[in-house]
């Protein structure tokens, strides 16, 4: 079985010196995981009884990720059903003919059944989990357990903090992974070639930090980097053209909240404020909210989901204010492409604006199906910026002065 020899080293060096957690960072298709899964799966053989928890965030990853790559391991090394049977009744598990044998705990799960006799725990693309869950489950360690975390980067992760130490982190790229298919090493060159010289900042520069060289990008993963506070004064003392834009939500008690922003533009910057941010109001306190709004003819754009139109006409009714009403542009790769639009400028959102301030700070990109995605959460205030750009964006020149 040929083993990636930069990670086998690396794993030998701090299982000699008991290092008990040792950290792969790296980027996309860069050996991590398959390298901890053929140390562990050597380890199980070579040693009887050996115990191993591998802690995955769902089942699907679980199923098509871990037991695939557990599957070629075995078969590259010629063993058969006989060596490592998978097992899923009773739950998931693994079976080797020396004793040994993987248990599988998902993110989130009480783990309070499990014995604390593992002499190994694997957590799986760690970044998903937080610190509670990797306690709860480190509970579970026997004696002398070493413990395994790997990730791919967007920011300098919790675990760095808690549990890194001068050497026992490897950072691995594309390049040390010698199984990679012509296909997966070409896409990720083509990333490298594009994001390599771009400009710090921009979604391509990230793409080639965190997927191709796999390290702490300068964007810290955060969608919209380039944000401060300001006094709202600069807000509303301003005689730029105002666009308001509305993102529902808690209509069909969905837990999000109905958001209503209003948005200032001019060549470099967005002034950004936050009207309206609840999850218990309703058509009349957004409504009144509106009708408190220095009235200027307005633009505004809505969101076209829980019955947006019968939303707007409530509005209207109750308002009896003129606002040029217009449906946000939405579809297939808009949320990316509107975030791209976006990041060369900088947002100057209001002090008061608790809401939009919390989620700029927490709105970042994640790792989703080997692909960086947004995370669906904390996004709700600019979903209505995304709107209000894109309805900007269109006007013509001497309907943006007025």
């Amino acid at each position: 079985m040929e083993l990636l020899k930069l990670h086998h080293d690396f794993i030998s060096y701090h299982k000699e010196n008991g290092t008990p957690f040792i950290i792969f960072q790296g980027g996309r298709r860069s050996g991590k995981t398959i390298s901890i899964l053929q140390f562990l799966y050597l380890e199980s053989l070579t040693h009887p009884c050996t115990r191993t928890l591998l802690v995955t965030d769902t089942y699907t990853r679980l199923k098509e990720s871990i037991f695939q790559d557990l599957i070629m391991i075995n078969r590259s090394a010629g063993g058969d059903s006989r060596r490592m049977r998978i097992h899923f009744s009773g739950g998931a598990r693994v079976l080797f003919e020396t004793g040994s044998d993987f248990a599988f705990v998902y993110a989130g799960r009480d783990v309070r059944g499990y014995a604390s006799n593992f002499q190994y725990i694997f957590f799986n693309e760690c970044i998903q989990y937080d610190a509670r869950t990797v306690r709860e489950v480190l509970k579970a360690a026997g004696p002398g357990c070493q413990v395994f975390f790997d990730y791919n980067p967007y920011t300098r992760f919790w675990v760095n903090d808690l549990y890194e130490t001068a050497d026992n982190k490897l950072i691995t790229t594309y390049h040390d992974n010698p199984f990679l298919s012509d296909f997966v090493r070409r896409e990720l060159d083509r990333t490298a070639a594009a994001g390599k010289d771009a400009a710090p900042g921009t979604l391509e520069r990230y793409l080639y930090e965190v997927e191709c060289r796999g390290i702490d990008s300068t964007l810290s993963g955060l969608c919209f980097p380039r944000h401060k506070a300001v006094p709202d004064e600069e807000y509303h003392t301003s005689p730029l053209m105002e666009v308001l834009a509305c993102d529902w939500g808690a209509l069909h008690a969905t837990a999000d909240p109905d958001v209503i922003c209003g948005f200032r533009f001019t060549d470099d910057a967005i002034y950004c404020h936050e009207y309206y941010y609840s999850r218990e109001g309703g058509d009349a306190e957004m409504a009144a909210c509106l009708a408190s709004i220095p009235f200027r003819r307005q633009y505004l754009v809505y969101d076209t989901a829980t019955e947006g139109a019968g939303r707007v006409r409530s509005l209207f009714a109750r308002t009896g204010l003129r606002f040029h009403f217009s449906p946000a542009r939405k579809g297939a790769g808009s949320i990316l492409t509107g975030i791209r639009n976006l990041q060369p400028y900088e947002l100057r959102i209001t002090a008061s604006s608790r809401h939009f301030l919390e989620e700029m700070e927490n709105y970042r990109f994640i790792q989703k199906n080997d692909t960086l995605q947004p995370v669906d959460d904390w996004n709700h205030c600019s979903d209505a910026l995304r709107y209000a750009f894109d309805l900007w964006s269109m006007l013509p020149t001497q309907r943006k002065k007025c």
